[in-house]
């Protein structure tokens, strides 16, 4: 009798990864009051700047697209969502009568507007416009010159930015890059978790249009350092 011995071969285990699952990110109070900081000043505006209307109207008008008229509508509506005071119009006007109002003209055209020392004229870096804000003492039918050439996200980040910067945000930062106020791009197309508690904070009962730096640090509780 011949034996055959039959050994069993183990079986292969094969190690299932867990779950990689990315947590929230969770920002600290003082992470949403020094980001609001960076945001909400500049070096042409050192006071506070917001809307204190219980409701604003937005127009558009110019070479505007249909895809221009939805962001905006959905951005209304995330921007609503946020603020406990000043609500955007629910839908953009069509036409030059509005609180805010954006033109969408060609850069060529850009050229030619009359601006004083009080405009802000943003361009890229090749010397372009991107657009160019001029403010209003009544802050009334405020007016945003946008440059009509610019395309795909890189015209959805400054349509949303231009907005901003009249709703009072002047400022960017170093420091988040998926804000829509990072300083080094222009392709963002949506406010970040950290830009939404900035507006709520702006917009909330708190925030006064016209405040300094060192008043919006002693309401935050921020030392100077």
């Amino acid at each position: 009798m011949i034996d055959v011995t039959i050994q069993a071969t183990p079986l292969l285990t094969i190690a299932t990864p867990a779950s990689q699952t990315t947590a929230p990110v969770a920002y600290s109070t003082n992470d949403i009051n020094k980001h609001f900081i960076d945001i909400a000043f500049s070096p042409d505006y050192s006071n506070i700047r917001k809307w204190d209307k219980p409701s604003v109207t937005v127009a558009i008008t110019g070479s505007y697209t249909d895809n221009d008229v939805n962001l905006l509508n959905d951005f209304f509506k995330t921007f609503n969502a946020s603020t406990s005071s000043t609500q955007l119009s629910p839908e953009i006007k069509k036409g030059e009568k509005g609180d805010i109002v954006l033109n969408f003209l060609p850069e060529s055209s850009m050229k030619n507007i009359n601006t004083d020392d009080s405009a802000k004229i943003s361009k890229d870096a090749n010397g372009d416009i991107i657009f160019i804000y001029n403010p209003s003492s009544t802050q009334s039918d405020e007016t945003i010159y946008l440059n009509s050439d610019l395309k795909g996200d890189t015209r959805t980040h400054w349509v949303l930015r231009s907005l901003l910067y009249e709703l009072g945000f002047p400022g960017e930062t170093g420091s988040y890059p998926d804000s829509i106020f990072y300083s080094d791009t222009s392709t963002v197309t949506s406010l970040s978790k950290i830009d939404l508690k900035a507006v709520a904070l702006m917009y909330g009962s708190k925030m006064k249009s016209g405040m300094t730096l060192t008043d919006v640090k002693q309401l935050l509780l921020i030392n100077n350092q």
